[in-house]
């Protein structure tokens, strides 16, 4: 009996012994463990459409693109949602590594609550997302910035713009351009003499100029135009000038221009041409010309037509290089030969040799008058009449009053012809103009953007 007792204890010894060989630091061996990858590697959302907002809303959210910084620990969108967004009731799905986290928690300012991945989650309470590894130890807490527009991108949003107030001297009859990022101002000012101002987008105006060479009692302002480097005008004389880009020397150029409509635009910048109204035989036609010289004037066959106008009118070029069915001049209001206020809209366009007239047809959308301001915008021809905005989709082939959200600012007083430019930052700036109420000059400068037209 003392004999196997002996033996057993040698034994234990020996697999004591053995064991603790095993353990030594000089022996390699691998433990497999559970995953400790608590990282996100893709995240998406998606909600189920119950109003007419969401309608609009959700398609939108179920193709944005969310980016994970696993650095920062944060996910968001890169491309802001549509405006008024609901994120209450949101259904996120969420991608991991090989192993499926043990533990998915949502936690929100106040509290905390375990997640099965599939219920929906509150984004509008901005919560965070915390991903416990397989291993039920390693954590990761994302918070989730889901990004919506702060203010609706279609309202047009109006900045008056004090440091370009103009000079109290600049009346109501004035035209302004921007050329090359200065605004070029021709003021008919109190004395009757015609002068010109000049300012860039962000400095007071300048010091005012006289211009030389033309009157200020017959001036036509809405024939100043810039072309080919060069100011042309036309006075009530039907006298044309040039001037050279400083727009102070004007020089007489011909002597049988009515007005100038404005540019016929083409392929190139150098195939550009003047449309205008000329006389011959005592009747007005249209003509094209490239500097309004009397030898190079190519009158159309037909002289206009008794509903035509001849002054008062707004005039805007849709330049298009690539598709010339879409390059057109196109002028509104105005008064006609019998002095007639008219509210039409034509078309011209350039066909190969030829010019192409499109009358439109006559629409009772706004009333015919003079100082009717319309411009380019948002592939919409627009018309200011009466401090409404009226647009149209075809050149004025149709007209319909513009939507709430494209509304003149309430302190814009209200005034007719004022000079309306479109700068290449989709900006929409307002100069000018005569007050409906009392015939006063207006010296404010307004700008407005649509939201989603910031570039």
């Amino acid at each position: 009996m003392k004999l196997k007792q002996i033996t057993k204890l040698l034994f234990a010894i020996f697999i004591a012994y053995t064991l603790g060989s095993c353990n030594s630091d000089s022996t390699e061996y691998t433990v497999s463990g559970a995953s400790k990858d608590a990282q996100i590697y893709r995240f998406k959302l998606s909600a189920i459409a119950y109003t007419k907002q969401d309608s609009l809303s959700y398609p939108v959210l179920a193709k944005t693109l969310f980016s994970i910084d696993q650095f920062k620990q944060s996910i968001y969108n890169v491309d802001s949602l549509p405006y008024k967004t609901s994120l209450r009731k949101v259904y996120a799905s969420i991608s991991f590594g090989s192993s499926s986290p043990s533990k998915l928690q949502i936690i929100y300012p106040d509290s905390v609550s375990v997640w099965n991945g599939s219920d929906s989650i509150d984004f509008s309470r901005v919560p965070k997302i915390k991903v416990t590894a397989a291993d039920g130890t390693t954590s990761i807490e994302y918070s989730v910035d889901v990004r919506i527009h702060k203010v609706d991108p279609d309202t047009l949003m109006w900045t008056k713009m004090t440091n370009l107030e103009q000079p109290a001297s600049i009346t109501g009859k004035q035209r302004t351009l921007l050329i090359d990022n200065t605004f070029y101002t021709f003021s008919i000012d109190s004395d009757n003499k015609l002068y010109l101002y000049k300012a860039d987008k962000s400095t007071a105006y300048q010091p005012k100029q006289a211009v030389n060479g033309l009157s200020g009692n017959k001036i036509k302002l809405e024939s100043i135009t810039f072309f080919n480097n060069s100011f042309y005008a036309v006075d009530s004389d039907s006298k044309a000038y040039v001037s050279d880009k400083q727009g102070i020397t004007w020089k007489e150029k011909n002597t049988n221009i009515v007005n100038i409509i404005g540019i016929l635009p083409s392929s190139s910048e150098e195939k550009d041409m003047l449309l205008v109204l000329a006389q011959k035989d005592n009747k007005t036609y249209l003509a094209r010309t490239s500097n309004l010289d009397k030898d190079k004037l190519i009158y159309e066959s037909s002289a206009i037509s008794e509903n035509f106008p001849v002054s008062g009118f707004s005039s805007v070029t849709n330049y298009n290089r690539s598709s010339l069915n879409y390059a057109i001049l196109a002028i509104s209001g105005g008064k006609t030969q019998s002095g007639a206020a008219t509210n039409l809209t034509w078309s011209f366009q350039l066909d190969g040799d030829a010019l192409r007239i499109i009358p439109n047809q006559s629409h009772s959308v706004f009333n015919g008058q003079n100082g009717v301001v319309t411009f380019l915008y948002d592939s919409y021809l627009y018309a200011l009449v009466n401090n409404k905005f009226y647009k149209s989709a075809s050149y004025g082939a149709k007209w319909s009053l513009a939507p709430n959200k494209e509304i003149l600012d309430t302190n814009i007083p209200k005034a007719s012809k004022q000079s309306v430019i479109v700068d290449t930052d989709n900006y929409i700036w307002i100069f000018g103009g005569i007050k409906d109420a009392d015939g006063a000059s207006v010296q404010d400068v307004w700008r407005g953007r649509i939201n989603r037209l910031n570039p």
